[in-house]
């Protein structure tokens, strides 16, 4: 599938909403327990200011099918080699290569800006998402076990990081 990375903007709020929205409703990947307004974009926006955030547009149909991000681990300078790296691809696009052309696309970024550590936090459900970042080389650095609830059930908080 042939995409470009758009770096995001107010402009992709609408269509990225929903991918999150969608998410947010169908499971525990994204951690909101009901869906978000379109304000909450502009918090999407804060998250990853000063890094890199795009939104991935399809050029067949131009359309976006999903976006990625990095934000700081921790706003501390003690920690500015390390980034956590997050993607959502619209559902009806998983499994055409788009989450590696994110990863590998925010990896790049990542080294460009001297970052030498990504992590990911992954939910304990997301078993997919676990399986494609060991694939790519993340390792599981912990879990926190059962600290979400959502939909009536616990779930964990899985960190996976890989060094770049």
């Amino acid at each position: 599938m042939n995409i470009i990375f758009e770096k995001m903007s107010s402009e992709h709020k609408k269509e990225i909403m929903e991918i999150f929205n969608f998410y947010i409703k169908s499971g525990t990947a994204a951690f909101p327990n009901n869906t978000l307004p379109e304000q909450f974009y502009a918090m999407l926006m804060k998250k990853s200011e000063g890094y890199p955030a795009y939104a991935l547009k399809s050029v067949d149909n131009n359309c976006v099918v999903g976006f990625c991000q990095l934000s700081p681990y921790n706003p501390f300078p003690t920690f500015k080699s390390t980034a956590c790296i997050t993607y959502f691809i619209a559902n009806e696009y998983t499994g055409k290569g788009l989450g590696e052309k994110c990863l590998l696309k925010l990896q790049e970024d990542a080294s460009e800006m001297g970052i030498t550590d990504l992590v990911a936090e992954i939910s304990s459900e997301n078993y997919g998402s676990i399986e494609f970042h060991k694939k790519h080389d993340f390792y599981v650095a912990g879990e926190l076990k059962n600290i979400g609830i959502k939909f009536n059930r616990k779930f964990g908080v899985v960190y996976m990081q890989k060094n770049i």
